[in-house]
C-alpha cells in the first residue's frame, strides 16, 4: 500500500489523461489578424483588376465580350403570337425544334379528348379489344353489383381479355 496519501487516488488512472495545456490567446489573435490582412489584400487585387479592365482599350469603347454570341433579331411575325406565356420572345430566333408553341391550346385538346373517352354516350371497343364504358355507366354498374371480391382460398387466375365481338350490337361503336 502507498504510504503517501497525496499521490494515491483510487479514481485516477495514470494511463488515461487529457492534455492540460491550453491555447494561448496570442495564437488566436495572430490567426485573426492574418485572416484580416489576407481579406484586405484579396479585396485590393480584385478592385485593381476591375479598374484595369475598365480602362482597357478593348472594354473602354463599349465592346462586348468576345465570349458573347449575338443573334440578329428577326422581325416579329404572326407566328410570334403562338407563345402564350412569353410575349417578348421572338420565335424567329427561338431554337428549333419548337415542340410546343401553344401550351394552353395543347392542354385544352388533351382535356377534350380525355373528356370524350370518359363521358362517351355509348360503350366502344378500341383496336386492342378493350371495351370502354362511359364513367357514369361504370359507376352505376359498380353500385349495382359491388366491387369484385377474390375468394379466400382461390388462386389468382389470369383474367381473359374481353373481345369486341362479345358485345351486343347496340353498344358496338368505334371511335376515330
Amino acid at each position: 500500500m502507498a504510504t503517501n496519501k497525496d499521490d494515491f487516488n483510487l479514481l485516477r488512472n495514470p494511463e488515461v489523461d487529457y492534455d492540460r495545456t491550453d491555447l494561448s490567446p496570442r495564437g488566436i489573435l495572430v490567426f485573426l489578424v492574418g485572416l484580416l490582412v489576407a481579406g484586405v489584400f484579396i479585396e485590393l487585387v480584385i478592385w485593381g483588376m476591375f479598374h484595369f479592365l475598365a480602362r482597357s482599350p478593348f472594354f473602354a469603347k463599349g465592346n462586348a465580350s468576345p465570349m458573347v454570341q449575338t443573334q440578329q433579331a428577326a422581325p416579329l411575325t404572326a407566328e410570334g403570337k403562338d407563345f402564350e406565356n412569353t410575349r417578348n420572345v421572338n420565335p424567329g430566333i427561338f431554337p428549333e425544334p419548337r415542340l410546343q408553341t401553344n401550351d394552353v391550346g395543347d392542354m385544352n385538346d388533351l382535356l377534350q379528348s380525355e373528356h370524350r373517352i370518359l363521358y362517351a354516350e355509348l360503350p366502344f371497343a378500341d383496336q386492342n379489344g378493350t371495351i370502354h364504358l362511359p364513367i357514369n355507366e361504370a359507376m352505376k354498374l359498380i353500385e349495382q353489383r359491388g366491387l369484385p371480391v377474390k375468394p379466400a382460398g382461390a388462386a389468382a387466375a389470369p383474367a381473359a381479355k374481353p373481345k369486341a365481338a362479345a358485345m351486343t350490337g347496340q353498344y358496338q361503336r368505334t371511335e376515330n
